[in-house]
């Protein structure tokens, strides 16, 4: 399992402090003009051969960790982006890539069929697992949300007038009330 441990006052702080334990390490989001949060994220299992940080503009949602053990890829949700880092380093470099999104970063959930559901501050995206966009719906502001994988139907609720909008998690059409 891998989780946030630590925070660090700066991206300065935590670079030091990887560079004393790990060989490799990597920073996510720590080219940001202004960052005020600074999370490492740490493996019980060893599933990190590698030091992982996470430098955030301080949007007030904390980052979310999916880790999907059999694709051996950790994903990461923060500020208005998605990170895939692989956790198999075969190379001096740790891969990773980012997508970014249309709003601010809420939620990131595993759908049944595999693929990735984005709730963001505007809407929802799905992606597949290497981060390839399937569809994406714009909303007013979004204030709740919840999926029925079983229906295969994703719910948000639009903050400023309490309308839900239903979408198909596999067409990303909206549904009718």
């Amino acid at each position: 399992m891998i989780t946030f441990t630590e925070t660090y006052d700066s991206v300065r702080e935590m670079k030091y402090w990887f560079q004393d334990k790990y060989e490799k390490w990597l920073i996510l989001g720590s080219n940001h003009e202004a960052v005020n949060e600074c999370y490492s994220l740490e493996s019980d299992s060893n599933e990190l051969a590698f030091g992982l940080g996470i430098a955030v503009t301080g949007t007030g949602i904390t980052p979310k960790i999916l880790l999907i053990e059999n694709y051996q890829t950790v994903y990461i949700g923060f500020d208005s982006y998605i990170a895939a880092v692989s956790t198999i380093q075969s190379s001096s470099t740790i891969e990773n890539r980012l997508f970014r999104l249309d709003g601010v970063f809420f939620d990131l959930l595993l759908l049944e069929n595999g693929n990735l559901c984005i709730i963001h501050e505007i809407g929802a995206q799905v992606v597949t697992r290497d981060l390839t966009g399937i569809w994406s719906v714009g909303t007013d502001i979004v204030s709740d949300w919840v999926i029925n994988d079983e229906q295969g139907i994703l719910s948000l609720t639009e903050m400023d007038t309490g309308k839900v909008i239903n979408i198909s998690i596999s067409t990303g059409a909206i549904l009718p009330p």
